[in-house]
């Protein structure tokens, strides 16, 4: 999810599109603009714009906002409202200056993508890629930072890779998305139809850059505890992994205090456990295991995830959800 789509609905899970009518036409001529400005204007300029944007979205309630200060209270209770509506303003800005920086990115070279972009434990992926059976690994990240840019950061490191996301039910808009991160030089592969592409290319030696921090429906995922209360996590990242015996990494990408330089963390592979008598408890185990580092992030720099997403939106029988 880009931070143009958040809180946008979700594709036809069969992949049916519809022709676009004229609201798809107004809205995704409408992002168009939006991006073609935030490039025409001078890189610093377009930062401060869009992170302000962001900033008085929050302020003013926008769509979402009260679902982000319901996930705060579950995430810290600990805090005040007044720390929550904070975090959640920084957040928002956040989401904007992700935005700026998503319009630009078939504008840098590998070069100046390694200027911007820090590494912080690549030889960790680098060990993973040789120890691989076909060099292919899964690295499981989050809509963490400025997380479009990943992608593009490790390609231009040299590192072959591939990016499961999310279409979007706008076929305009999901075509605008694709060509922004195609730029990257990373391949695409559609969530919801995903895994014959995800083990393709993990046979073929990519570098699997996969968000694992979304709410999904009760029957593709297992629940399993997120700062502290149940959410539905996809099981199909854990099952891949279990099936290919393929490292899992972790990468999240740190946004740092100039606003435009970030660190690309990679963290040590994943311990999973093996699948033994039961499998759908060595799911839940391992998709636990897989998403603790994206919590330990969030605690680390709560203002650098999307808090308006509705992570504990599906909830178990007979629970209902916060919102």
């Amino acid at each position: 999810m880009s931070p143009a789509e958040a809180g946008a609905p979700p594709s036809d899970p069969g992949g049916h599109r519809a022709r676009p009518g004229l609201s798809d036409r107004l809205a995704a001529g409408l992002v168009d603009a939006i991006l073609a400005l935030l490039r025409l204007v001078p890189e610093r300029m377009a930062l401060a714009m869009a992170a302000a944007f962001g900033a008085g979205y929050a302020r003013m309630h926008g769509p979402r906002t009260a679902d982000a200060m319901v996930n705060l209270r579950i995430a810290f209770p600990e805090w005040s409202d007044e720390k929550r509506r904070d975090v959640m303003v920084r957040s928002c800005a956040n989401l904007g200056r992700g935005l700026a920086e998503f319009a630009r990115i078939g504008s840098w070279t590998p070069e100046e993508l390694q200027e911007r972009v820090a590494v912080e434990g690549f030889e960790y992926l680098k060990e993973a890629i040789e120890t691989s059976p076909n060099g292919g690994v899964l690295a499981v990240t989050a809509h963490f930072g400025s997380w479009e840019i990943l992608a593009a950061a490790m390609v231009a490191r040299g590192v072959s890779a591939a990016l499961v996301h999310r279409p979007r039910e706008n076929p305009l808009f999901d075509a605008m998305l694709g060509n922004l991160r195609g730029a990257s030089g990373a391949e695409l592969l559609a969530r919801g139809n995903a895994a014959r592409g995800v083990l393709e290319g993990l046979k073929k030696g990519r570098a699997i850059a996969m968000p694992y921090d979304q709410n999904c429906r009760r029957r593709e995922g297992v629940f399993i505890p997120f700062f502290g209360r149940l959410a539905c996590t996809r099981d199909g990242p854990p099952r891949i992994a279990m099936r290919t015996g393929v490292p899992v990494i972790p990468v999240l990408l740190f946004r740092q205090p100039d606003g435009i330089h970030h660190v690309a963390r990679f963290g040590p592979p994943i311990e999973l456990v093996p699948e033994g008598d039961d499998k759908a408890d060595a799911v839940r185990e391992n998709a636990l295991r897989m998403t603790r580092p994206i919590e330990d992030a969030i605690r680390e720099a709560p203002d650098q995830w999307i808090w308006i997403h509705r992570r504990w939106r599906t909830q178990p029988q007979g629970e209902r959800h916060p919102y």
